[in-house]
């Protein structure tokens, strides 16, 4: 977990005043308007993850909805939700990804998950933690909006900003956490 910080940290530093200089203010990539989940799996694929696509439980008459899952070689699980799918007016395809992750809590570490919570949203602004309504879960998750257009390199670039994002969370709670057991 923490090498992905690391590892982004030092690559952002080391290129971010060429890339900058090299970036042109406008391009020809393919801009999305709306995307598919085949499209949102193969981003997580890119970064790693082994993919699994569910189609989400909706009443006759709504609109479909999709689930991507994503699983690593670490015990790590996260996962993008589709939605906004098929709206009336625009092409077909969805409006939103919000890609989430989630890690297990036993009971004693409800409210150092809690703390961690509250203190990652007040310092950090690149997605949201909380903690499940069971108290079983501290979940993280960001929303991505595709309507208005992006590019795939966009969304690639949400996905691993997300990802180092919730490695800090974890970083926060267990430095909360170890704060408790002194």
């Amino acid at each position: 977990m923490v090498w992905r910080v690391l590892a982004m940290t030092a690559a952002l530093l080391a290129a971010t005043p060429a890339m900058a200089a090299e970036r042109p203010s406008s391009g020809k990539a393919q801009v999305n308007y709306t995307i598919t989940p085949e499209q949102v799996a193969a981003v997580m694929r890119k970064s790693g993850f082994k993919t699994k696509i569910l189609p989400d439980k909706h009443k006759e008459g709504e609109k479909p909805s999709w689930t991507i899952e994503g699983r690593d070689k670490q015990p790590f699980f996260m996962g993008a939700d589709v939605r906004a799918c098929d709206a009336d007016g625009y092409p077909k395809g969805c409006l939103g990804i919000r890609f989430y992750a989630s890690m297990e809590l036993d009971k004693d570490d409800l409210a150092t998950a809690r703390r961690t919570a509250d203190r990652y949203n007040r310092e950090y602004y690149i997605g949201k933690a909380y903690v499940s309504d069971d108290g079983k879960s501290l979940y993280f998750e960001n929303y991505l909006m595709i309507d208005g257009g992006v590019t795939t390199d966009h969304i690639e670039q949400n996905l691993d900003n997300f990802l180092a994002a919730y490695d800090v969370m974890v970083e926060v709670f267990q430095e909360l956490d170890k704060a408790v057991e002194a």
